[in-house]
């Protein structure tokens, strides 16, 4: 119940986000918050990560299906009732659902969050990111 509960926040807080770029600044439009280091930039991501495999959409689509089974699976093991497993399940589910509802709605990803020379991204790639970590250090130090 946790799970989808605090998933939900993170899909909200990624989609809210994604609203709110979408319809005020067009595309490749920049805000700098720091100059020089970050800023807005409403980008159109037809790839994955870093561009890569641009314009398989259902591809991603069935990938990300097949990520849920994972999780699934992963939650039903039960990795560990620690804090990190039970985290990164729910960072993992709540950014891929994230992407996934974009990439049905729009054929994109929409990315906003630009970093230095750093690809650009937004809020559910960063959850991805952490739930990636989190159950890397619940598998590697924390199962054993």
């Amino acid at each position: 119940m946790w799970i989808a509960i605090f998933s939900s926040l993170i899909i909200f807080l990624d989609q809210i986000t994604k609203f709110l770029i979408r319809n005020h600044l067009i595309e490749y439009q920049e805000i700098n918050i720091i100059t020089e280091f970050l800023s807005l930039r409403f980008i159109k991501n037809k790839g994955a990560a870093f561009g890569i495999l641009e314009g398989q959409r259902y591809f991603f689509i069935i990938v990300t299906f097949l990520f849920y089974i994972l999780i699934y699976y992963l939650y039903k093991k039960e990795l560990s009732d620690h804090w990190t497993a039970k985290s990164a399940l729910i960072f993992l589910l709540g950014g891929s659902v994230g992407n996934l509802i974009d990439r049905i709605a729009f054929h994109y990803v929409i990315d906003f969050i630009a970093i230095a020379n750093f690809p650009v991204f937004n809020f559910a790639d960063i959850f991805i990111f952490f739930g990636i970590l989190l159950l890397l250090i619940n598998l590697l130090f924390i199962e054993n």
